[in-house]
């Protein structure tokens, strides 16, 4: 059991926000060791004998919605990939390595904190347009840096109970005043909204006209000349010259002295021609030459008038919730007047757990097994100590008193829903397949506790920034750095 609370803390601290919003994973893919030449996209660093190309900055950028036009960010996004460069190089060195049974067990946490199976966050992935090898990579590598952090952090940083009794006198909370909590990305929310939908029923147009006439039985060259004429004309307006001038000047027709003015008709009283040639000019537009039996013809459209009519309907739409801090149910706790009762379980269980070589079927199969063993009447110790794959077997599969929050939420459920003594029927949770029994309760008031832990969490988590931050400053000196952006260079 100690090992699913390793787990899931993990997950939880390399990776909260894919929790409930599922965003892009950018994978750090290991970069060849090749020379400038062979970079297309360009060289943003050299880390060592690593490459970090522009492409890969440009990829960070656009997944952090940042603009490649922000000098300061992109400096600050580069050197971020630097130092995550750095500390694979050195993970590496170490000997760091995430096995793909312990990626398993993170997705299968995920998974499960998003109420989904693997498969099920798979197919989530893929609606939000992720590659899905991508994803696991850049998961593994998170992980990856978890697990560097916490070798470099575990034997440099020291909380002792005096400090811990003097950061509780300046803060009785067990946390600094200005603590907000945990900037958490909101679901959006939906809202309904009345849309006026306008379309425009056009009934009348005004229009203007250049007539060049053909009379009745001319010759092909009168033809001829009287398009050359009709398109000269077109091409004085096309260069700027107004309408009405050119029509003064080249028209043929009665309303040429007004500048080819027709006035505004009603639709149906206008030649079905004129109406076709000019259903898709805009007003103020001008049709190109056509030609009727009668000759060569140019609209200008002045204007329509018609009738707007409107359609409104409700619809509902999603509305973006920006990022809000939220304090924890335990630092509400810590924060709250009077007693904190908590109510705890001591348990014990039988677990079977899910691996890419055991199937959720044959985990499934073998936790019946075990159940059928205890309803025949073998005492639970013995078949947790034979049958169980906790670390908790050889205790009879014994883990403690738990409290709220702190085991996979499905095994929390089950064992929520039992009476002292009582043992549960086969249940599945992110890690396999469990027996549960209570063995007792009890509900005490855990504020001071509460507060006691957060005031060792935040001075922990205080020396660790410092402490990492001098251990990566120590890094980059030891290191060769060439920053194509800034052009320094380091070694």
């Amino acid at each position: 059991m100690q090992n699913m609370k390793t787990c899931l803390k993990i997950a939880l601290v390399a990776l909260p926000s894919l929790l409930l919003t599922l965003p892009t994973a950018q994978a750090q893919k290991k970069p060849a060791k090749q020379t400038q030449g062979t970079f297309a996209d360009g060289i943003a660093a050299v880390v060592n004998t690593e490459v970090i190309t522009m492409r890969e900055l440009n990829k960070r950028m656009a997944s952090m919605r940042l603009s490649g036009n922000n000098t300061q960010a992109r400096e600050q996004v580069l050197q971020n990939l630097i130092d995550e460069r750095l500390m694979n190089i050195h993970a590496t060195e170490l000997g760091i390595n995430v096995t793909n049974q312990r990626m398993d067990e993170v997705l299968q946490n995920i998974a499960a904190q998003n109420n989904l199976s693997v498969d099920g966050l798979r197919a989530a992935a893929k609606q939000h347009n992720l590659n899905w090898d991508d994803y696991v990579a850049d998961l593994r590598n998170q992980v990856k840096m978890e697990d560097l952090r916490s070798r470099v952090v575990q034997s440099r940083v020291n909380v002792t109970e005096y400090d811990v009794d003097a950061f509780l006198a300046q803060n009785p909370t067990g946390m600094y005043p200005e603590h907000k909590g945990t900037l958490v990305q909101q679901a959006p929310r939906t809202e309904q909204r009345v849309v006026v939908e306008r379309s425009f029923d056009p009934k009348a147009i005004a229009l203007q006209h250049i007539f060049i006439r053909v009379p009745d039985g001319s010759s092909a060259e009168v033809v001829e000349a009287a398009r050359k004429k009709a398109n000269e004309a077109l091409a004085k307006i096309r260069r700027g010259q107004s309408f009405a001038a050119v029509a003064r000047e080249y028209s043929e027709g009665p309303e040429a002295g007004s500048g080819g003015d027709l006035g505004i008709r009603m639709n149906e009283d206008w030649p079905s021609l004129f109406i076709s040639q000019t259903r898709r000019v805009r007003d103020g537009g001008t049709t190109s030459v056509f030609k009727a039996p009668n000759g060569f013809h140019i609209l200008r459209v002045v204007e329509r008038r018609g009738v707007i009519n409107e359609q409104r309907r409700t619809v509902n739409v999603q509305v973006a919730t920006p990022p809000a801090y939220q304090l924890s149910p335990r630092e509400q706790a810590a924060r709250q007047t009077g007693p904190v009762d908590v109510t705890e379980s001591h348990v014990r269980h039988i677990l079977v757990r899910i691996t890419p070589v055991f199937s959720d079927q044959q985990a499934q199969q073998k936790i019946a097994q075990a159940y059928q063993r205890l309803q025949a009447g073998e005492a639970f110790a013995d078949v947790a100590m034979q049958a169980s794959q906790d670390s908790s077997a050889p205790l009879g599969g014994d883990i403690g008193w738990i409290t709220p929050g702190q085991a996979d939420p499905a095994f929390e459920a089950a064992a929520n829903s039992l009476q002292v003594g009582q043992v549960s029927q086969p249940i599945r949770s992110s890690f396999g397949w469990h027996i549960i029994e209570v063995l007792d309760r009890r509900t005490q008031d855990k504020q001071a506790e509460i507060r006691r832990g957060l005031a060792r969490e935040t001075l922990y988590e205080e020396q660790a920034n410092n402490v990492l931050n001098d251990w990566l400053m120590q890094l980059r000196s030891q290191s060769y750095i060439d920053n194509r952006l800034t052009g320094q260079k380091a070694r």
